[in-house]
């Protein structure tokens, strides 16, 4: 997600995506043409605006794909929007009007990672400034802070490569992939089917294990019971993000129930971490994710 300095990963935010489903139908109609498949739509776009930025379509395909999974209404709980998921602040900022429009977020996305490349010198640190901003790469280069650990794991999951890694490769922008070129049909077919770059899994924010810390019929009243424990949450968890997860209960009908839950990835890990959790006043229960 781009983002202005101390974007999404310095502000700790929660994984939520709404979905416009009553226009999802209809978004697609001016990216795709006749007889298209979304798939192959979106990889021509994808595609076009790589190579006109000299970015690697791979390494572009699988920052798209981490950010939306391909779906064009997505929007964060922070507000991020769209297929490349711009903050309305940065998509003003490149002059994007329209951030749900895939022939013109794909562009302007792919021209931002271009920007931090050359400002940082590698596509690793780009990553690392899309998702947490420019300021949080500029302070890890300079060893006044780390990066958040959101930032480390999508920075792991697009490239194959940790970010100390590309902080020591310096300005290197050639040291693209970690995997041989391939096309974004070849990339998104792998993506789908779960395989990460360099077994590196996709969703690296899934746990084995995790610490629900708030629940409701409603997205909404998730998010107010998880606010109401964010101090204590944050004594724990720091930069954290936890995943809402919405199924449905027996006997409630269709309609799902929504629970907040912050990762662990053992239940040892889950049961200390819940521990600490009610020592400082929040309320837990342990389960398997």
């Amino acid at each position: 997600m781009p983002h202005h300095d101390g974007g999404r990963a310095g502000r700790r935010g929660i994984i939520l995506i709404l979905v416009a489903a009553c226009v999802l139908s209809a978004a697609p109609a001016k990216a795709q043409r006749a007889g298209e498949a979304m798939d192959d739509a979106l990889c021509r776009l994808i595609e076009d605006a790589a190579k006109a930025n000299a970015l690697p379509v791979p390494f572009f395909t699988r920052l798209i794909w981490q950010e939306s999974s391909f779906r064009l209404w997505v929007v964060s709980s922070k507000g991020a929007q769209g297929i490349a998921q711009f903050m309305p602040g940065t998509a003003a900022e490149r002059g994007l009007a329209d951030p749900f429009d895939p022939e013109a977020a794909l562009p302007a996305s792919a021209h931002l990672l271009a920007d931090h490349a050359r400002a940082f010198g590698n596509l690793g640190l780009a990553a690392a400034a899309y998702n947490a901003g420019p300021g949080r790469v500029q302070a890890f280069l300079a060893g006044r802070s780390g990066l958040p650990s959101e930032t480390r794991a999508y920075v792991l999951a697009i490239t194959g490569r940790s970010a100390e890694d590309w902080k020591q490769a310096g300005r290197d922008t050639k040291a693209g992939d970690a995997v041989p070129a391939e096309g974004c049909r070849t990339v998104v077919a792998a993506l789908r089917r779960g395989a990460g770059t360099s077994g590196v899994v996709a969703n690296a924010e899934f746990s084995p294990w995790g610490i629900q810390v708030a629940g409701a019929v409603s997205k909404s009243a998730a998010l107010a019971a998880y606010q109401r424990q964010a101090k204590a949450i944050s004594a724990v968890f720091a930069d954290t993000q936890p995943m809402i997860i919405g199924t449905r209960l027996a006997g409630r009908g269709r309609a799902p129930f929504y629970r907040v839950r912050m990762p662990a990835q053992t239940r040892q890990e889950a049961n200390a971490a819940c521990t600490r959790l009610k020592a400082a006043g929040a309320s837990c229960i342990v389960l398997a994710n």
